[in-house]
């Protein structure tokens, strides 16, 4: 992916609303990865024992590295207490305001998420071209990158399963069902015709925007679509015809920018 400076294994932490997602680089290959559930009532010690149960092949204090994105700033505290407590590891928080070379057309960069800072270096750094990068988390992101790492703006939606759970909390008669390609776009039972209405409604979404990004900044194009995210490859061949399923963009992202930034201190 990359020649760093890097020995020994380093630690990426994408702290998100829903889960927490590590992965562990070794001689800059991603060799592991591991999810936890996002809990803000978790001490720090909870959360280590958790990591220490799922990771039976490193310790904590093996990592001289870490590098961290997250949108829960409580969670976020609680795991940079955790690796302080039980390692030497120089921690690196990637946001946006970190010197990565990116360019943002928005007035306060550190208003942007950490997580789409994370997925924009990585579009930029592993793809030659301008991106648009569509991140399919308890939000729907769709963020516009150009070649020469221009971070353009980006679309907040809410995300398939967020937008889902509330259909089933407001609707009686609905029942929660298994999200899924659906079999064909109308529906001849219930479950059909909610999967019809939940993944392909939001595959056209997205379609209807990335058409649009096409047409109203085509200044920036030609785009390469990136999907990440753990319905992207369900949604994926409903998108677009040309697209990337990537689903280690944002940990792959982290290790990009933490590198860069360790390169930069050199």
């Amino acid at each position: 992916m990359l020649n760093s400076a890097i020995t020994g294994p380093a630690l990426m932490v994408d702290i998100g609303n829903s889960n927490i997602v590590c992965a562990i680089f070794e001689q800059d290959n991603l060799k592991i990865r591991y999810r936890f559930e996002t809990d803000a009532t978790y001490s720090a010690e909870d959360y280590f024992s958790l990591f220490q149960q799922k990771v039976h092949h490193y310790e904590i204090a093996q990592f001289k590295y870490v590098a961290m994105c997250s949108v829960v700033p409580k969670v976020h505290d609680i795991w940079r207490e955790m690796i302080m407590q039980h390692s030497e590891a120089k921690i690196y928080d990637i946001n946006g305001l970190s010197k990565l070379g990116l360019r943002y057309l928005i007035k306060d960069p550190a208003e942007v998420g950490p997580d789409l800072v994370a997925n924009a270096f990585g579009a930029w750094k592993k793809y030659s071209g301008s991106t648009l990068v569509v991140d399919l988390g308890t939000a729907t992101t769709i963020q516009l990158i150009d070649s020469e790492g221009l971070y353009a703006g980006v679309i907040i939606a809410p995300g398939v399963k967020t937008a889902a759970n509330h259909l089933f909390e407001k609707a009686a008669m609905l029942k929660n069902v298994v999200l899924k390609a659906p079999k064909q776009l109308l529906g001849n039972c219930t479950t059909d015709a909610l999967l019809s209405g939940i993944i392909t409604g939001h595959a056209l979404m997205l379609r209807g925007f990335i058409s649009e990004i096409k047409v109203n900044y085509s200044q920036y194009g030609p785009f390469k679509v990136i999907l990440t995210g753990g319905l992207a490859s369900i949604i994926a061949p409903m998108c677009a015809a040309d697209y990337v399923v990537d689903q280690n963009l944002t940990l792959e992202g982290l290790y990009l920018a933490m590198n860069a930034l360790i390169q930069n201190e050199s």
